[in-house]
């Protein structure tokens, strides 16, 4: 599956560039957010103790290669268990 975006740029982009694409690209973003493409590319966030087993999965498998990520990991994990009691 693609996807093709077809862009107009108004001429007043041109005046005063920097505030107006800013503006500009806020409202194609919004656009696309609330098309059926960005309702379907959009996933929920994990729950916590979910996420947290996660982070514990990813420091196992790092442990070996790369330890002080691993415990980095494990810190995520004991921070969020902590944050929720």
């Amino acid at each position: 599956m693609s996807t093709t975006l077809q862009l107009n740029v108004p001429a007043r982009l041109a005046k005063h560039p920097a505030p107006a694409l800013a503006n500009f690209l806020a409202r194609v973003i919004v656009k696309l957010q609330s098309s059926s493409i960005g309702r379907s590319l959009r996933m929920p966030a994990p729950a916590v103790p979910e996420a947290t087993a996660q982070l514990l999965r990813l420091a196992e498998s790092y442990e070996a290669s790369q330890p002080s990520y691993a415990a980095d990991l494990r810190a995520a994990a004991s921070m969020a268990e902590s944050d929720r009691a």
